[in-house]
């Protein structure tokens, strides 16, 4: 599940693996409220999956926007090559606020092709956001090399909820 954003807890500095995760907890709760919004998602999946990819992708490029302006703002302060090193790493960090809407733009295409009912897709693209977000407990553990307890458990499951609250008000005050 999070395989993706880290392989093991030494291959990335603790601070890229830091804006990785920033970027994974972000998109997926971006995606959660889009998820949320999609009324008629039942009747017309294809379109959602547009429009759950739209969201992903529109959101890394305001990202990646947002990053060249931190960027060009402290880039006075190093050598011109490390700069932009520096620069081509945040690049790749961002790209966990776009894929969280791969696996539920998949799930929403299955239903587009009437493999499964639209309303169940959109439950279950729903549900694996709400999994990811409650599984980074773990994946926090794991990069600081700590054992997974229940406070590893609880904490996950509270980031879901909030996840969950955030899309809720996003999906009802945003659209």
């Amino acid at each position: 599940m999070t395989t993706a954003i880290l392989r093991r807890k030494d291959d990335l500095p603790r601070e890229r693996a830091a804006s990785r995760l920033t970027a994974y907890v972000y998109g997926n709760i971006i995606v959660l409220a889009t998820l949320l919004g999609l009324v008629h998602a039942g009747e017309n999946p294809g379109e959602g999956a547009i429009v759950v990819l739209a969201t992903g992708g529109t959101t890394l490029l305001a990202h990646l926007i947002a990053d060249a302006v931190g960027h060009s703002t402290r880039a006075a302060d190093r050598p011109e090559r490390t700069a932009h090193l520096k620069f081509l790493h945040e690049l790749r960090d961002a790209v966990p606020i776009a894929s969280a809407a791969s696996i539920p733009a998949a799930i929403l295409g299955v239903a587009a092709l009437g493999v499964i009912d639209g309303e169940t897709a959109q439950i279950v693209a729903e549900v694996v956001i709400i999994v990811r977000l409650a599984g980074m407990g773990f994946t926090i553990q794991r990069i600081r090399g700590e054992k997974p307890s229940f406070r590893t458990f609880a904490a996950g499951i509270g980031l879901a909820l909030v996840g969950v609250g955030i899309s809720v008000l996003k999906a009802n005050l945003g659209h």
